[in-house]
């Protein structure tokens, strides 16, 4: 209601209006709706919310006017969204990676002992020696990984910010391709040797649609914030 009300307010200050025949639409459809959920009548349903047909009008003409406001306050254009991903590019990008992975779960997906997990960290380092050394990363991986991703060679494909668990992303993020992180990694998951392969960046094309909903998005939400502050609403 709040929300309503304030978009309502600054809708009618930009001279926003609604016809009469979109209202009567809204009304009728509302009613519609009503009747099927509660099987009564227009009437019997106006005396039930104890609200006449004009007062409900009233309001549903606010939140078209309402709507109508944020829509249009809110449009994103294609160069605005362009902008944005020229600016911030390495929120759209991608890294490919491989890894190793020495599981610190048993078979039936317990934790290991603290002392298991000792020994897999050795091991894990061992294999990162390897690697280092210059032995076939992918042919480490398909004899010691315990992911699935070991069959191809502990190829994860190409992931982005956000997919991976913070501490690998972080590791893979920071490298150049075709490095290898210098330390073994510890998640949740086990120890992972990492190492880097390729890298791309998201085109605009494939990522404008989400980056126009998701500017439109923000927009929305500091327009609110600031109506909220221009008109002094207080929520009791």
């Amino acid at each position: 209601m709040t929300t309503t009300e304030v978009l309502y307010l600054e809708g009618k200050a930009e001279g926003i209006t609604v016809e009469k025949e979109d209202v009567e639409n809204e009304y009728s459809t509302l009613i519609s709706s009503l009747q099927q959920t509660y099987n009564l009548t227009e009437d019997d349903l106006i005396n039930k919310l104890n609200i006449s047909k004009e007062d409900i009008e009233k309001e549903l003409e606010k939140e078209l006017i309402a709507v109508e406001y944020i829509g249009k306050a809110s449009e994103v254009t294609e160069e605005e969204a362009e902008k944005y991903y020229n600016n911030n590019k390495d929120e759209f990008l991608k890294v490919r990676a491989s890894h190793i992975l020495i599981s610190n779960t048993d078979d039936e997906g317990n934790t290991v002992s603290d002392e298991q997990k000792a020994k897999n960290k050795e091991e894990a380092e061992k294999i990162l020696k390897q690697a280092q050394q210059g032995v076939d990363f992918a042919q480490l991986a398909k004899e010691y990984s315990s992911d699935s991703s070991s069959e191809n060679g502990g190829d994860l494909d190409f992931f982005s910010k956000g997919q991976m668990v913070e501490p690998f992303e972080n590791a893979a993020f920071s490298l150049k391709n075709g490095e290898i992180y210098p330390e073994v990694v510890e998640t949740d998951y086990g120890y992972h040797i990492i190492k880097k392969t390729d890298e791309k960046y998201d085109e605009f094309s494939t990522v404008k649609e989400d980056l126009v909903y998701y500017l439109g998005y923000e927009k929305q939400s500091n327009i609110l914030d600031n109506l909220l502050e221009k008109y002094n609403v207080e929520v009791k």
